[in-house]
């Protein structure tokens, strides 16, 4: 079980170029058993976008918002529209009517979040529209990446597209930004659904044990030296399955630029 994650940082609203929503799981689960000690993700992806001189603002009002993916998945669809008409409603504010972005660090829950649209009132599909609601790799791949200078780079590194980047295109874009950190980016072939889902992989391990059997094998016969995904839960599933700490790949970018 990863630790309970650390107090947000504090960031200023003035100058910000993009609002940054850590997803609940961000907000909840901290580093895994084995993880190296350091900052934590937010404090990681603030320190990268700094440095490729991008301010983001994370709002301090954050507390009851949510994708509304856990909701969703277990068939509770009041409970799915409240949360996911809450979001937008409080994205609308933040974006200052859709004139800044909003980025999420979970892939899952960017792509709750970018789907959520039928599921909302009429005005709010309007405010959708008006928005743009990016996964944290497109956002760091198209805007940061092109800003920021490579110091170092690690020999070799694991990736572990999770579902969510593989629906939303964005695979290349992650593999890219691995390869600016890394000279040699292994995409395991048996790389699929990690069988985590939500919660599943913590009530039902053997689920995730059988999903992540092969990918597991491909993954101890390489000997990388970092291993990256974008989705804490899913670096749970990735972690227990292979005995290899996962990590966001912000962290791979963010030790490469320092």
């Amino acid at each position: 079980m990863p630790r309970a994650a650390a107090r947000l940082p504090v960031t200023r609203a003035e100058g910000a170029q993009a609002i940054y929503l850590p997803a609940c799981l961000t907000r909840m689960l901290g580093s895994l058993p084995g993880e190296p000690k350091g900052p934590s993700l937010p404090e990681v992806f603030l320190a990268l976008a700094q440095r490729a001189g991008v301010g983001l603002h994370i709002p301090p009002d954050l507390v009851g918002t949510c994708c509304g993916v856990p909701f969703s998945s277990k068939g509770f669809d009041q409970a799915h529209h409240f949360a996911v008409n809450r979001t937008i409603e409080r994205c609308w504010t933040w974006s200052r009517e859709g004139r800044l972005p909003i980025v999420l660090d979970t892939s899952p829950c960017a792509y709750g979040l970018r789907s959520a649209r039928p599921y909302l009132t009429d005005e709010n599909q309007l405010r959708f529209d008006r928005m743009r609601i990016l996964d944290a790799v497109a956002f760091v791949h198209d805007t940061l990446l092109p800003r920021l200078k490579v110091q170092r780079r690690a020999a070799s590194v694991v990736l572990h597209p999770v579902c969510s980047i593989t629906k939303m295109g964005l695979t290349a874009q992650l593999e890219a930004i691995a390869r600016a950190g890394a000279e040699r980016v292994v995409i395991p072939p048996s790389a699929g659904c990690c069988g985590f889902a939500g919660d599943r992989g913590f009530l039902l391990p053997e689920l995730t044990a059988s999903a992540t059997r092969q990918e597991a094998l491909e993954v101890r016969a390489e000997a990388g030296s970092g291993h990256f995904s974008s989705s804490r839960t899913c670096e749970v599933g990735l972690t227990r399955a292979t005995g290899r700490v996962y990590r966001s790949f912000l962290y791979l970018l963010e030790e490469a630029t320092r």
